[in-house]
C-alpha cells in the first residue's frame, strides 16, 4: 500500500485523515460530543506553550488494532484536527530537539560516517531515506547499508517520540492541551502474558491518575503507537510511565574518548550522578576508569559508558552524555604514527593543495609533517637491487600531527592514507656510498632545500645521522628517476673543497703519544661544541678522524683556509699540559657527571670529560680556568712554561679529589640475580626505596633489569636483574632483593584473597585523590588492588598486605570523620600578610596543625583547577567568598589553627597602619643607600615597614614617587617624620658640577680623605664619613671627564665650591722649585718615619718631595718643593741651611775597637744628641761585628735546670756555677777605619773628639769578656738588686760592663766585659752577692 509521511508521523490514505480520525468519524453519529471553549487563558498553557514546529516520525499505514475501539469518552478527549489544505501535504514538524518543549527527550544527533570516532561542534544533519523517512527507519529497516556511528540514528528498539500539535493555520486547539505520541517496538515491550495487568487496564489506571489521556494505536510494522492528549507536562509524564510499565529495561554502551572520562564523571562524581538523577538511568564507567582521570589529547582511544534503564531514561542519559562530549571535542588533535617517515617528503610536497581543499567552508585544520632527510633511530631498509617497490617501517616517535575540526581531520587522515597506499606501489630506493664530510652539502642548511631537490629529481634523499658511522646515502623515489637523483647527489657533493689538518703533528712530543693526545683534544672540543662554532662561522663541515687527521669541507677555498687556520690555533691552545687522563671505573661515572664534575670545575678550574656509557676511554681532565664556566673562552695561543706549571698543579688536585671519592670503597663487582620478568616493576620500586634510605653521599648500586646492559640492538629482556657496585653494597642490596623476590613469590599464591568493607561514600574522593593519585599510591605501596563502589571498598591481594591496606584506609576514614571545618570572615586586605611571602605563613600553620587553610583563590587559580562536568558543583574558588577563609582538618588542630590565625589577624590589624610619603624620584636611590644600608637603618630606627617603588614603577607626572609605610601607629609616624625631613633637605638641595683638572683631585681629597672631610665639615656639612661620598662625587679612575659633582643644601654647596675653587686657584698659583741636596743628606730632611719632612711641610705650607733611593742620575739629588712663591723660597733656604756642609774632622780608629766603641749605635746617638755631631766613615764599610760566644748550661756541662719545687735554700754556692772567658779582640780585623765627625761648630767637634778619644782609651783596656751562668736563674734578680742598685755598684767597683740576661731573651749567661782583672773581680763580687742572698 502506498504511504505518505505527514506531520504527526502516522500513515494516512488519500483523504489526509489519520486512523483515529476515521474511527472518530464512524462513531460521530452515535455519540456526539460537543466541545465547549472557555475564554479564560489556561495557566498550564501559559507555563508550557505548545511548540511551533513538529518533528516527523516514521510510520506507515495502520494495522488492525489488537485492542477494542476506544470509548466515546476517550474519543471525546481527542483534540480537534485541522483539515489539510492539500491531500497528502505534511504538517509543520515539531522540534523535538527543543529543551523547552521536550526536556532531554529529543532524538539524538546523527554523526557523519566519515569520522565515526571523532567529535565536532557542528551538528550533523539527520540522514533521510529516499522516501523522506527521517530518523533512520523505513519499513522497519535502517537507513542505508553502512553501520551507524555512536551518535547517528537510534539503535533498533529505541523510543521515538513525536507530537501532533497543530500548526498556526489549522483549527484552534484547546488552551493547554497537547497531543504527543510515542512509537514502541513490540520486540522491546514486555510480552503480554508477563504483564501484571492487561494493557487497557494499565492505560486506564494511568488516565485516572493523570490529567492526560493515553490511547493505544497500531503503529508501523513491528511497532505500537501510544498517543497522549492533555496538559504538556502530564502528557509527557504519562507517556514515560507507559514506557516504564510496558517496556523491558534497556542496556546500551556509548563509546566516548578516553580523555573525556573525567568530564563525564565530574568532580567527585557530581556530573554522572546528576545525569543519573535527572534521567533515572543507571550509568556506569568501570571502577578503574572512574579512578583514573586522564589529561590526554588523544581522541581516538575510546571507552564505553554503560547506560541501563527504561527507553526514555536511556535515551535522555545518552543525549546528555553526547552533549558533554560534543562540547569538548569541537576540535581534535590526532597523530598518525603508522605512516613511514620515508613518505613524508612526498606527502609534504602536496600539503598546500590538500590543506586548501580540506579547509573549504571555513573549517579549521592544521597539519604538520616532520621534515625528514636524516634518519635518527631507524635506518631505511637495505636496497634490493631490483628497484621494486619497497616496504618501509613506520616510526611512532615521528608522527604526522593533525589538529582542527573533527570532520576536516578525519578527511585529512583518509586522504593521507590514500596517498600512502599509492606511494607504497610507486616508490623504491637505492643506496650509494659517499664520504661523510660531503653529506651536509647535499640537502639541509649547507645544501639545497629538500623541496628543491625533489622538484628537480622527483626523489628524496635520506642521510645518516652524525652519531652513526655509516656513509650510505639513501635515495627514495620512482624507479625511473633514481638515476637522475643520484647524478644530482654527485653534482652537489662534488662542488666543494676539502682540506686536511693533522692535529697529531701539532704536539708530536706529547708524553702519552701524539695519537692519544689527538683523541683527547677531539673528545674535549666535541663536548664543548667548539667545532660546531667554527662550522657556523665559516659555513664548513669538520670531520674529526680517529688518528688525528681532520677533514674540512667548504664551498670555497677561502672559507676552508680560514677554518683550517682557526682549528690550528685552537689545537695550539690545548697542549698536553692541559690534559690529564684518569682511570675511573664506570660505576663512578654517574656521580662524576652529576656532582663531582661541577665541584671540580668551580674549585680547580678543571673540566671533567666523562665517557659515554659504552665508551671504554678514561675520564679526561682538562684545565680551563678558574673563571666561571659561562665566561670561559677557549684559548687560541700556546701557553708559557709558567702557565703550564699552574695547569699541572690544578690537574693533580682535581685528580686527587676524584681518587678520594673512590677511596674507601671495596672492589667493584657485578652480580646477576634471577628474577621473573613479571616482578621487575615491583623490584624497581623496592630498589628505589632502598636507594632513598641510603646515607647521604653514598653512591647507589647500579641496577639493570633484564641483565647487564650491552651495546648494540635491543634484546629480549632476560629474567635477571644485574647489580654492579662495591662488593659490600652489592651484597647488601642482593640480600634484600632475594628476600623481596621470595616474598613476592609467596604473595602470588595469595592473590585471590579478597577483603570487602564499608567506607563512607562521602570520603571516596579523598581516597581516590586527584587523578587517582592517592588510590594508585596505596596500590603500589601495599601491592594490592583497590576498588570502590557505592560505599564499599574491596581489596584484593595477599592477606597480610590486604589487611595492612585495610587498616590504613580505615584510619584514613577515622581521621576524615574527625575532620572539622571553620569558616572565618577575614577582610581580603589582610590576606596577603596572613599568607606570607610565597605562602610561608600559611604553610607553617598547615604543617604545625596538620590542617588545610584555604584562602579565596584568584581567577587564574580557578582556571588551573580540575574541571568538572556540566552538572558539577562550582569549584571551591567560585563558592568561597572574597573574605572567607576555610580551615579544614582534625578538630583539635583546626581549633588551634583558627585561634592562632585570629591572633595573627589581630596583630596584623594592630600593625597595619599605613601612610605614604611623596619624595622626588631622584631621591629614591639615596634613601635606599648602597646595598640598602640607608633603608635598613631607617627601618631599624623606626620599626616600620618601608616599601620603596622600584625602577620599573614610573614616577608621577610631577616627578614624585610614593613611599609606602606600614606598621604600628607610632612606627609609621616616626618613619613619616624622618622621611619627610630627608625629603625637605633633598628638595632644598642643589647640584653643581665643577670642572677641575684631574691633577688636582688627589690634593682635594687628601690623605685618606682628610682634606675632603675638612672642606665638608667647615662648610657646615655632615660629619658622617659615609655621607661625604654622596655629597661630593669624583670621576672614576677609568672614566673620562674631570667634573666634580657636589650635591646638598645650597649654602653648604656654595661653601664647598668656594673652598675647592680656592684650593685649585692656590694650586694653580703655586711655584715649583728644586733644591740640590746630596743623597747622604736626605736623611736630615726625612727624619725618623718621615717626621722631619712633615714638620717642614706644616711649618712652611709647602710640599716636599725627596727622591727615592732607587732613582739615578741628576734626579737623585733634586729635592722638589711646591707651594706659594714666598713659602717655597723660605722652605728652600731652610733646607739648604739644614743640609749645608758642616765643619768636620777625621779620626782614625782601630777596626778592632769599632764595635766596642759604637756599642750597637748608642755612642753615635749620644754624640748627635749631646753635641749635634754626626759620624760617617768616608764611604768605607764598617768591619763585621765579631761573633760572640753564647754559652748555655748544656754546653757548659752544668746540672739540669732546678724545678720550682726545689728548696731555694739548698746549696747553690760558687762551686756549682759555670764560668768561661774569651779574648775580646782575638778575631777582629787589623787596621784603622776613619770616623768623620761633622758638627755645627768647632766647640762641638772638640767635645765630640774628646769623648771619642776617651772611648778609644777605654776600649783598649777592655780585652776580655766573661760569661757566668748561675745554677739557679732565680738568683739573677739578686745581681740586679732593687732598681739596679747592685749591678751599678758592681760596674762602678770593677770598671766593667755587665749585662744580665732577661727572662724572655733566651740567654742564660751574665756577660762581663772589661780588663781581665776587672772581669775576674766582677765575677767574684757577683758570686758573693748571690751567696749572701741565699743564706
Amino acid at each position: 500500500m502506498d504511504s505518505q509521511t505527514i506531520a504527526n508521523g502516522s500513515g494516512t490514505a488519500g483523504d489526509g485523515m489519520s486512523n483515529a480520525e476515521r474511527l472518530m468519524k464512524q462513531h460521530a453519529p452515535a455519540e456526539s460530543h460537543n466541545v465547549s471553549m472557555e475564554e479564560v487563558p489556561d495557566e498550564d498553557a501559559i507555563a508550557h506553550p505548545p511548540p511551533s514546529a513538529t518533528h516527523a516520525d516514521p510510520s506507515h499505514d495502520a494495522a488492525p488494532s489488537a485492542e477494542p475501539a476506544m470509548s466515546a469518552k476517550a474519543a471525546g478527549k481527542q483534540p480537534q484536527r485541522e483539515e489539510p489544505a492539500t491531500a497528502g501535504a505534511s504538517k509543520p514538524r515539531l522540534d523535538t530537539q527543543s529543551e523547552e518543549a521536550f526536556p532531554a527527550l529529543g532524538a539524538p544527533k546523527s554523526q557523519p560516517a566519515a569520522a565515526p570516532t571523532m567529535w565536532s561542534k557542528k551538528p550533523a544533519a539527520v540522514g533521510k531515506a529516499a522516501q523522506g523517512v527521517s530518523n533512520g527507519t523505513a519499513n522497519g529497516h535502517t537507513n542505508g547499508s553502512k553501520p551507524s556511528s555512536r551518535t547517528s540514528t537510534p539503535m533498533s528498539g529505541m523510543v521515538t517520540p513525536s507530537s501532533t500539535a497543530p500548526s498556526q493555520g489549522g483549527k484552534m486547539q484547546l488552551p493547554g492541551r497537547q497531543s504527543e505520541q510515542i512509537s514502541l517496538p513490540i520486540s522491546m515491550m514486555t510480552p503480554r502474558n508477563q504483564l501484571k495487568k492487561p494493557l487497557l487496564e494499565i492505560l486506564r489506571d494511568i488516565n485516572k491518575r493523570s490529567k492526560a489521556t493515553i490511547e493505544a494505536k497500531a503503529g508501523p510494522s513491528g511497532h505500537m503507537t501510544f498517543e497522549g492528549t492533555g496538559p504538556t507536562n502530564d502528557v509527557r509524564a504519562s507517556l514515560k510511565e507507559v514506557a516504564n510499565q510496558l517496556c523491558a529495561r534497556q542496556n546500551i554502551k556509548v563509546p566516548i574518548p578516553a580523555s573525556l572520562r573525567g568530564r563525564i564523571v565530574g568532580k567527585q562524581g557530581a556530573t554522572i550522578q546528576a545525569i543519573s538523577k535527572k534521567t533515572g538511568a543507571r550509568i556506569n564507567i568501570s571502577k578503574q576508569e572512574a579512578a583514573e582521570i586522564l589529561d590526554d589529547d588523544d581522541m581516538e582511544t575510546m571507552v564505553d559508558v554503560q547506560i541501563e534503564g527504561d527507553p526514555f531514561a536511556v535515551q535522555m542519559a545518552k543525549t546528555d552524555i553526547e552533549k558533554i562530549v560534543n562540547e569538548h571535542t569541537s576540535t581534535v588533535n590526532s597523530k598518525l604514527k603508522d605512516v613511514p617517515a620515508e613518505y613524508y617528503p612526498f606527502l609534504a610536497a602536496q600539503q598546500n593543495a590538500r590543506m586548501n581543499a580540506l579547509q573549504q567552508g571555513d573549517r579549521d585544520l592544521k597539519m604538520q609533517i616532520p621534515q625528514y632527510h636524516t634518519w635518527n633511530e631507524q635506518a631505511p631498509p637495505p636496497s634490493q637491487g631490483n628497484r621494486q617497490p619497497v616496504s618501509f617501517a613506520a616510526q611512532a616517535g615521528l608522527p604526522i600531527q593533525l589538529a582542527g575540526d573533527r570532520e576536516a581531520v578525519a578527511e585529512a587522515k583518509a586522504e593521507i592514507e590514500r596517498q600512502v597506499k599509492e606511494l607504497q606501489r610507486q616508490l623504491t630506493l637505492e643506496q650509494m656510498n659517499m664520504t661523510r664530510g660531503r653529506h651536509q652539502f647535499i640537502v639541509g642548511d649547507m645544501g639545497i632545500p629538500l623541496q628543491e631537490f625533489m622538484q628537480q629529481t622527483g626523489c628524496s634523499v635520506i642521510l645518516p645521522p652524525d652519531h652513526d658511522d655509516t656513509e650510505d646515502i639513501t635515495i627514495v623515489g620512482p624507479p625511473d628517476r633514481i638515476d637522475e637523483a643520484m647524478e644530482k647527489v654527485f653534482e652537489l657533493a662534488g662542488g666543494m673543497q676539502e682540506a686536511s689538518v693533522d692535529i697529531a703533528k701539532q704536539h708530536a712530543n706529547a708524553p702519552r703519544g701524539a695519537q692519544a693526545h689527538a683523541r683527547d683534544v677531539t673528545r674535549y672540543l666535541q663536548q664543548q661544541q667548539a667545532l660546531q662554532e667554527i662550522e657556523r662561522s665559516h659555513n664548513a663541515k669538520i670531520v674529526p678522524g680517529n688518528g688525528g687527521n681532520w677533514m674540512i669541507y667548504t664551498r670555497d677555498p677561502k672559507s676552508g683556509m680560514k677554518a683550517r687556520s682557526e682549528v690550528m690555533n685552537l689545537i695550539n691552545g690545548h697542549p698536553p699540559t692541559r690534559f690529564q687522563p684518569v682511570d675511573v671505573d664506570p660505576f663512578y661515572h654517574a656521580r662524576l657527571r652529576e656532582q663531582a664534575a661541577r665541584q671540580i670545575r668551580e674549585q680547580h678550574g678543571v673540566r671533567v670529560v666523562v665517557p659515554d656509557e659504552f665508551d671504554d676511554s678514561p675520564v679526561l681532565l682538562v684545565f680551563e680556568d678558574r673563571v666561571p664556566s659561562s665566561e670561559y673562552q677557549l684559548p687560541r695561543k700556546q701557553p708559557n712554561s709558567q702557565d703550564a706549571q699552574g695547569f699541572q698543579q690544578a690537574l693533580q688536585e682535581a685528580q686527587q679529589q676524584i681518587l678520594n671519592m673512590m677511596h674507601g670503597h671495596q672492589e667493584i663487582v657485578s652480580k646477576d640475580v634471577e628474577a621473573p620478568n613479571k616482578f621487575h616493576d615491583k623490584i624497581r620500586r623496592h630498589v628505589d626505596k632502598h636507594h632513598q634510605a641510603l646515607p647521604e653521599g653514598q653512591i647507589p648500586v647500579q641496577v639493570n633489569y633484564g641483565g647487564a646492559r650491552q651495546q648494540g640492538a635491543k634484546r629480549p629482556s632476560a629474567p635477571l636483574v644485574n647489580l654492579r657496585g662495591p662488593q659490600d653494597f652489592v651484597d647488601a642490596l642482593n640480600q634484600t632483593m632475594l628476600a623481596f623476590i621470595e616474598q613476592e613469590k609467596q604473595d602470588e599464591l595469595e592473590r585471590g584473597f579478597t577483603l570487602s568493607f564499608d567506607f563512607p561514600q562521602k570520603f571516596a574522593n579523598h581516597l581516590i585523590g586527584r587523578k587517582g593519585e592517592n588510590i594508585n599510591r596505596m596500590r603500589d605501596e601495599f601491592d594490592v588492588d583497590i576498588q570502590l563502589n557505592d560505599g564499599k571498598c574491596e581489596i584484593k591481594g595477599p592477606e597480610a598486605k590486604a589487611n595492612a591496606c585495610k587498616k590504613h584506609i580505615l584510619e584514613m576514614g577515622k581521621k576524615l570523620e574527625d575532620e572539622a571545618t571553620h569558616q572565618l570572615n577575614i577582610p581580603a586586605q589582610y590576606h596577603r600578610d596572613l599568607i606570607g611571602r610565597e605562602g610561608s605563613q600559611v604553610n607553617r600553620l598547615q604543617d604545625r596543625y596538620n590542617v588545610r587553610v584555604n584562602f579565596p583563590r584568584s581567577k587564574k587559580d580557578d582556571e588551573d583547577a580540575t574541571e568538572g562536568g556540566d552538572a558539577a558543583p562550582a569549584r571551591r574558588g567560585n563558592q568561597q567568598g572574597p573574605n572567607e577563609v576555610i580551615i579544614k582538618g582534625p578538630s583539635r588542630g583546626a581549633d588551634q589553627c583558627r585561634d592562632e590565625l585570629l591572633s595573627l589577624l589581630q596583630y596584623v590589624k594592630d600593625n597595619s597602619h599605613a601612610a605614604t610619603v611623596s619624595v622626588a624620584q631622584s631621591q629614591v636611590p639615596s634613601l635606599i643607600g648602597s646595598g640598602g644600608k640607608e633603608m635598613e637603618s631607617m627601618r631599624l630606627e623606626t620599626g616600620a615597614q618601608i616599601d620603596v617603588p622600584n625602577t620599573r614603577e614610573a614616577a608621577g607626572s610631577n616627578g614624585r614617587a610614593e613611599i609606602k609605610l606600614k606598621g604600628s601607629k607610632q612606627a609609621v609616624e616616626a618613619a613619616k617624620k624622618l622621611i619627610e625631613a630627608k625629603s625637605k633637605v633633598f628638595d632644598d638641595s642643589v647640584t653643581r658640577n665643577l670642572d677641575v683638572d684631574r691633577k688636582h683631585h688627589r690634593l682635594i681629597i687628601g690623605a685618606q680623605g682628610s682634606n675632603l672631610r675638612n672642606i665638608i665639615v667647615q662648610a657646615g656639612g655632615p660629619d658622617e664619613p659615609r655621607m661625604h661620598n654622596r655629597m661630593i662625587r669624583f670621576p672614576k679612575t677609568d672614566a673620562e671627564g674631570s667634573n666634580i659633582r657636589i650635591e646638598g643644601q645650597k649654602a653648604v654647596v656654595d661653601k664647598i665650591c668656594a673652598a675647592i675653587e680656592a684650593l685649585v686657584q692656590q694650586q694653580e698659583s703655586q711655584k715649583n722649585d728644586i733644591a740640590e741636596v746630596k743623597p747622604d743628606k736626605h736623611r736630615l730632611l726625612i727624619g725618623r718615619g718621615g717626621e722631619t719632612r712633615r714638620q717642614l711641610e706644616q711649618q712652611f705650607g709647602v710640599t716636599i718631595n725627596v727622591p727615592r733611593q732607587g732613582e739615578t742620575g741628576p734626579q737623585r739629588s733634586q729635592v722638589k718643593i711646591a707651594g706659594q712663591p714666598e713659602d717655597v723660597d723660605k722652605a728652600k733656604a731652610h733646607i739648604l741651611e739644614l743640609t749645608k756642609e758642616q765643619e768636620g774632622e777625621t779620626i782614625n780608629i782601630p777596626r778592632r775597637f769599632h764595635h766596642t766603641i759604637a756599642d750597637n749605635g748608642q755612642f753615635f746617638r749620644r754624640l748627635r744628641n749631646d753635641h749635634k755631631v754626626t759620624v760617617d766613615h768616608g764611604g768605607q764599610r764598617p768591619p763585621p761585628k765579631p761573633t760572640a760566644p753564647a754559652p748555655t748550661r748544656s754546653s757548659g756541662g752544668g746540672e739540669a735546670m732546678p724545678l720550682i719545687t726545689d728548696d731555694s735554700s739548698a746549696e747553690g754556692g760558687s762551686g756549682q756555677h759555670q764560668w768561661e772567658t774569651h779574648s775580646l779582640h782575638s778575631s777582629a780585623e787589623e787596621g784603622d777605619i776613619p770616623w768623620v765627625l761633622s758638627g755645627p761648630s768647632p766647640e762641638a767637634l772638640a767635645a765630640a773628639r774628646a769623648k771619642l778619644e776617651r772611648a778609644v782609651e777605654e776600649a783598649g783596656k777592655q780585652d776580655t769578656v766573661g760569661f757566668l751562668i748561675l745554677p739557679d736563674p732565680r738568683a739573677y734578680r739578686h745581681v740586679i738588686g732593687p732598681g739596679g742598685s747592685e749591678i751599678n755598684r758592681i760596674r762602678k767597683q770593677t770598671g766593667t760592663r755587665i749585662q744580665v740576661p732577661r727572662a724572655d731573651s733566651g740567654a742564660e749567661a751574665i756577660e762581663i766585659m772589661g780588663g781581665k782583672e776587672g772581669v775576674e773581680e766582677a765575677k767574684r763580687v757577683i758570686l758573693e752577692v748571690v751567696g749572701n742572698a741565699q743564706q
